[in-house]
């Protein structure tokens, strides 16, 4: 819950074309959010094509749906879904007339009101219920693919996010490194979202597997691509808007010594801690951090071709005798 006297900060993740990955964006975000220790509530505000629930295998009956035409409270249609909080839409069209998109604002200032973060899941396209979901927002995160048609509507997205005078907080380019365009800082400038957050998500199958499970890939397969890239766009929208969690991961532990090392040395074979002879604190508890330099590259997207590895080993050897 958020702090005694600060309201929650509210996004709305929008796209300009559908089938973009915006709901399966605004879902791992929100639990990649939640992972860092913040309270973090999502809303389905695709009014006519809801999707949201099934992402985290929700079958609730009550909906954002019976909330906006005035039959239940939005407390009814909230759940408790890997670690977040979910108000998902409902498929039936017949709910989809009655409800009413002005009492959207109602719904969203409860939220606000007790989770650091709200998600708005909006629609795709211009229509009065994208553009309501934007004027309750805080900030927009832009959602689309390297293709053409998807950049074009995205850029008409942002114009409508400027008309409304709310920022461009991101921009999140999914399904990169399968032969599309991946000038990733040639679509921001495009988009004019060069100085917002963008994050690049690559092509990724298993979030094709997460998506058929009903469950988000960063909890399915932490350790994937796909779910790396949307930790790193939760860590940098928090840190471009300075958000700090009101405590500590569940999972966390404080792994702290008394002399402030954050590190301990590890035998590469054995993965067995090496003490320093020269530390009296030799004994004293640390994280070990172990990762390959393949991890490294595959994580920071670098192209190890056979020429790029010699140009870095010999970097390597120049920076490795400075400091020895």
């Amino acid at each position: 819950m958020s702090e005694a006297g600060r309201e929650g900060y509210v996004f709305a993740v929008a796209s300009g074309k559908g089938g973009v990955g915006k709901s399966t964006t605004t879902a791992n975000l929100g639990v990649a959010l939640a992972d860092d220790g913040f309270e973090v509530a999502l809303v389905d505000v695709d009014l006519g094509m809801a999707n949201l629930a099934g992402l985290f295998g929700l079958t609730g009956d009550v909906t954002l749906h019976d909330v906006l035409s005035g039959d239940a409270s939005p407390a009814d249609a909230a759940y408790d879904a890997h670690g977040v909080t979910v108000v998902p839409g409902s498929t039936d069209l017949e709910q989809f007339a009655e409800a009413d998109a002005k009492s959207l604002h109602r719904v969203v200032t409860r939220l606000r009101a007790d989770h650091d973060v709200v998600l708005l899941d909006a629609g795709a396209g211009l229509s009065y219920d994208i553009a309501m979901a934007m004027s309750v927002a805080d900030g927009v995160l832009l959602v689309t693919t390297a293709e053409l048609n998807s950049l074009t509507d995205a850029t008409k997205t942002g114009q409508l996010v400027s008309k409304l005078d709310k920022p461009v907080v991101g921009a999140v380019f999914t399904r990169t490194g399968d032969g599309g365009f991946d000038d990733v800082e040639g679509i921001a400038a495009a988009l004019g979202t060069t100085d917002a957050v963008t994050v690049s998500v690559p092509h990724d199958d298993a979030v094709k597997l997460a998506v058929r499970k009903g469950h988000p890939v960063v909890d399915l397969t932490p350790e994937s691509p796909a779910a790396r890239a949307y930790d790193r766009l939760a860590a940098s929208l928090a840190d471009s808007i300075g958000m700090t969690p009101p405590q500590p991961p569940a999972d966390s532990e404080d792994t702290s010594t008394d002399d402030g090392d954050a590190f301990e040395w590890v035998d590469p074979d054995t993965g067995e801690s090496q003490p320093d002879d020269d530390d009296d604190e030799a004994d004293a508890e640390g994280p070990v951090y172990e990762i390959s330099i393949e991890e490294m590259l595959a994580e920071a997207g670098v192209d190890a071709d056979e020429e790029t590895a010699e140009r870095r080993v010999k970097l390597f050897d120049r920076v490795k005798s400075r400091l020895s």
